[in-house]
């Protein structure tokens, strides 16, 4: 079982042992008899393939964003029970189903179309395929259901617009920190080793895969420009880049910096091999090879100086450069500020007009200040009237309480003697020059106890002071009698 084959039997739920029968049978007639399971089967065709093109398994390269067809796709997909799928035969080499579905619809272009076309695959897809006319030619002459239609798109690789907007996604994201115009600007061969390490791809990216890489990523997405030699990204805010004679220039700086680096590595390598090959040689007391190893030791660290001084010097040169960049960018800030500034001091009118402004507004704030003067004194001697009357009214009320309370004293004051007749004895009574003499005593106490009454009754002192004086003619009474 080939590594393709085995791939979709254990990762694609589609392709389950029960369904091969069916995926493998000549399943084409089923376009009229069964439209869904013929449907079902070209989207599991279909979906497995994609996801083994992401995954390196398709043969005849390494592409992840194309799928070559052929006799090759073939013998990786044939089985000893069912043998070679049917209905991708090699007189329609699974061209079948990219007329069939994924080419009409614009799943799976043809890869000379998909790099040679100046219109958007999304432009594409909503003016209609060239190939929905063939398939709609076909079906008007009947060719649609005969077997061995030897008419279809042409044959080799076919781009999967799936795989290419995922890994274009990818390669977005990683790409978007690059700020400055310097870091905007890379060498061609360092914009593909930066994809492949975003892809995660240790082959490195195949030239189909590039070349689909830019031109979605240029024409399609706007988001960078290229030649042959520098890959431009888009800025923040900027509509489409395009590559200048100095950007190309600093492409080249970056590529002679990162040939530099590389020779260095490789430098280094050398110097340690070297020296590892004396302290051998020396040890094997081998003279000759030992000071053969030292010379060439020797050499390459001279070699390594020089590169790493020329490459110090291109780093500061486009550290300059960068500096010169950002200036730009600063002068561009300040114009544009100048400009800004131009247009608000056009629409305010100059300093005339400003000052015309400010007086306008102090005469009205004075006339608002003496307008609310006016009011406020009015609504003062007003104020006043209405006080006077409250003050009135106040007084009134106060004499009315106190009148009433004066009452409710007087009237607890008769309660209170009434209680005191009460408890005296009717013989005491008898004689009537002693009631004379009670009679006399009390109205004594009326005034006395008017003015208690307008106390508080409740405190300890007032009724101390109620009860030693509500006891007197008691006593005076049995002084009476004792005498």
């Amino acid at each position: 079982m080939s590594e393709l084959l085995n791939f979709l039997l254990k990762h694609e739920e589609s392709f389950r042992r029960i369904r091969l029968p069916s995926l493998y049978s000549d399943f084409r007639s089923q376009q009229a008899i069964n439209p869904d399971g013929y449907k079902s089967n070209l989207t599991t065709w279909e979906t497995g393939l994609t996801h083994a093109a992401q995954a390196g398994l398709i043969p005849g390269g390494k592409d992840i964003l194309s799928l070559r067809t052929g006799e090759s796709l073939l013998q990786a997909l044939e089985t000893r029970e069912w043998g070679r799928p049917l209905a991708l035969t090699p007189v329609i080499p699974l061209t079948f189903i990219a007329k069939a579905a994924a080419v009409v619809e614009g799943r799976m272009i043809p890869l000379p179309e998909f790099l040679n076309s100046p219109i958007s695959i999304y432009e594409r897809k909503e003016a209609g395929s060239p190939w929905s006319l063939v398939s709609w030619a076909l079906r008007r002459i009947g060719l649609t259901r005969v077997q061995s239609v030897k008419f279809g798109p042409p044959k080799g690789s076919y781009v999967l617009v799936a795989n290419v907007e995922k890994a274009a996604i990818e390669v977005m994201r990683t790409m978007d920190v690059r700020l400055s115009r310097i870091d905007r600007v890379v060498p061609m061969n360092v914009f593909a080793a930066e994809v492949a390490k975003t892809l995660e791809l240790p082959g490195g990216l195949t030239n189909d895969d590039l070349k689909i890489m830019l031109v979605y990523l240029s024409r399609d997405k706007s988001y960078l420009a290229y030649n042959t030699q520098a890959v431009k990204f888009r800025a923040k805010g900027e509509r489409s880049p395009a590559i200048t004679s100095e950007d190309t220039n600093i492409a080249s700086l970056k590529s002679l910096m990162v040939a530099l680096s590389v020779q260095l590595e490789s430098l280094t390598l050398k110097v340690t091999e070297s020296d590892q090959k004396a302290r051998s040689a020396v040890a094997n007391k081998n003279r000759a090879v030992a000071l053969a190893s030292l010379r060439a030791k020797k050499l390459y660290e001279s070699v390594f100086v020089r590169r790493f001084e020329t490459l110090s010097q291109l780093e500061g040169i486009c550290t300059q450069i960068e500096e010169a960049a950002d200036q730009i960018e600063v002068m561009r800030v300040i114009q544009a500020s100048s400009v800004v500034f131009k247009g608000l001091n056009t629409e305010i009118g100059g300093v005339k007009t400003v000052e015309e402004v400010l007086d306008g507004l102090r005469n009205e704030v004075d006339q608002v200040s003496e307008i609310g003067a006016i009011i406020n004194e009015a609504t003062q001697t007003t104020s006043m009237g209405d006080e006077s009357a409250i003050d009135e009214e106040l007084e009134t009320l106060e004499r009315q309480g106190q009148a009433r309370n004066d009452e409710r004293a007087i009237i607890e004051t008769k309660k209170r003697l009434e209680l005191l007749d009460s408890m005296v004895p009717s013989g005491l009574m008898a004689r009537s020059g002693e009631r004379a003499i009670e009679r006399a005593q009390l109205d004594a106490l009326d005034d006395s106890t008017i003015a208690l009454g307008r106390l508080s009754i409740d405190s300890d002192e007032t009724k101390a002071t109620f009860q030693e004086r509500s006891q007197e003619p008691t006593k005076q009474r049995e002084a009476q009698q004792t005498h």
